[in-house]
């Protein structure tokens, strides 16, 4: 599995860790019958889009924080 976790705010050591824990996850529900290894490659291969919440929220205050003019 490629490494896929950039989070700037961790150390190298805590990416590992969180790495391996993912790991591990994913080997257990494969082992347990929970995920396939077609459904963990089809998982990798998605495309990582923001949530649309996350979108509403900009579009909703972009213009209107910083647009307005007074006096």
């Amino acid at each position: 599995m490629a490494d896929f976790v950039d989070i700037k705010g961790l150390s190298g050591e805590e990416r590992r860790r969180l790495l391996s824990e993912i790991e591990d996850r994913i080997a257990r529900r494969i082992k347990d019958g929970l995920l396939s290894e077609r459904e963990v490659r089809e998982i990798e291969e998605m495309r990582l889009r923001p949530l649309p919440d996350i979108l509403d929220v900009q579009s909703d205050y972009d213009g209107t924080l910083f647009d307005r003019k007074d006096g």
